[in-house]
């Protein structure tokens, strides 16, 4: 098996963007949340990933059904008198095809809108782009998370 950053930097540094390398990348993240959070299959509520030294890592369930979810992963970050949730990755799994979208990155702001080429970019770009977002993300989140214990927010 390829180690999965030199496939991720195959795959971005393809001229074109294909639907197949876009489900590559929905194949790699849905291993690396399997990883990171091991039953969440089962996870139809919103939880808490707990590492004593780190910021909570949260788990938003949106909705749940048999093959699929919608969630977000966030940190919830104080800020002045309110509470910010950065990077506020909502996505869908697809349990059955073993795969993760992402549907918005943080809903407020859009990354890359300062981006050089924005209007060349098309929306299977863009696509790429949120989920090599998340990609990424997730090595952040399996470095730092591992073995982190997730309990059900109360």
């Amino acid at each position: 098996m390829m180690n999965d950053q030199i496939q991720t930097k195959l795959i971005y540094n393809q001229q074109r963007v294909t639907y197949k390398n876009l489900f590559e990348i929905f194949e790699l993240n849905f291993i690396k949340i399997s990883r990171l959070i091991p039953l969440l299959a089962s996870i139809n509520q919103d939880t808490i990933g707990v590492k004593s030294t780190l910021n909570d890592l949260f788990l938003i369930c949106h909705e749940k059904s048999p093959y699929t979810g919608t969630y977000t992963l966030t940190h919830k970050i104080k800020s002045l008198d309110k509470v910010i949730n950065r990077p506020d990755i909502r996505f869908k799994i697809y349990f059955d095809a073993k795969l993760l979208e992402v549907e918005s990155i943080c809903k407020e702001t859009r990354i890359n809108s300062s981006h050089p080429l924005i209007k060349d970019c098309s929306d299977l770009s863009f696509q790429l782009e949120i989920n090599l977002f998340m990609l990424r993300w997730l090595d952040y989140c399996l470095n730092k998370y591992n073995g982190a214990e997730w309990i059900t927010k109360n």
